[in-house]
Formats: structure tokens, C-alpha cells, sequence
């Protein structure tokens, strides 16, 4: 299951075209040109960069995935990751309890 943040970190063309991703997302149809920032898996890790091409696989798009941005290159996925961390560290003043942070973001729905 997809769940978004309640605000997604998103590029000018990606928020411009906002529910036709999510609906090709939760479809399984290819978008080779875009990319999705998800929370990490794993606990050492904060962020994952997956292409939505990912999630044309069934298996893969049936998980559990908490999305907090979306960009239409991964270079511009890499400079929205940066802003975040950045904005973070702006408003708190150092990188403690940034997976925490971001994981707030998220409804309980």
C-alpha cells in the first residue's frame, strides 16, 4: 500500500501533474522519467530514490511504501532530498531525529 505524506515534497512538473502520477502508481503503469522518495526500509537509512518503474512490479507495489516526495529526474529527486535535510537542520539545528521527523509527517490512516 502507497501512503503519501500529508505534504509531498514535489518538483514544478510533478505538482503540476500530481494525480495522474498517484493513479499510475497505484497502477503499476511505467513512468521511466520519474522518481519517488520514499522513507527507508531499513533503520540506518533515512531516504530511498526509487524509479516509478518499481512499481509495475506487483510484489513490489503491494508493500508498504510511505512517500514524501516525488521528482521527475533523479538529479532533481537528489536536490529535493538535500532541501529536506537541509530545512530540517534549518529548523532544529542539527541532524538528530530527522527519520523521526519526516515519519510525523504521515496521518495514522
Amino acid at each position: 500500500m502507497i501512503r503519501y505524506a500529508e505534504e509531498l515534497y514535489l518538483t514544478d512538473r510533478t505538482r503540476k501533474d500530481l494525480k495522474k502520477i498517484k493513479r499510475k502508481l497505484y497502477l503499476g503503469a511505467g513512468m521511466p522519467e520519474i522518481y519517488v522518495i520514499k522513507m527507508a526500509d531499513n533503520i540506518n537509512d533515512v531516504f530511498d530514490i526509487v524509479p516509478a518503474t518499481m512499481f509495475k512490479s506487483r510484489r513490489y507495489r503491494r508493500r508498504d511504501h510511505a512517500v514524501i516526495g516525488i521528482a521527475e529526474s533523479r538529479r532533481k529527486a537528489y536536490r529535493l532530498v538535500e532541501s529536506m535535510v537541509l530545512e530540517h537542520y534549518v529548523r532544529c539545528g542539527a541532524y538528530t531525529e530527522l527519520k523521526a521527523d519526516y515519519l510525523c509527517r504521515f496521518d495514522a490512516s
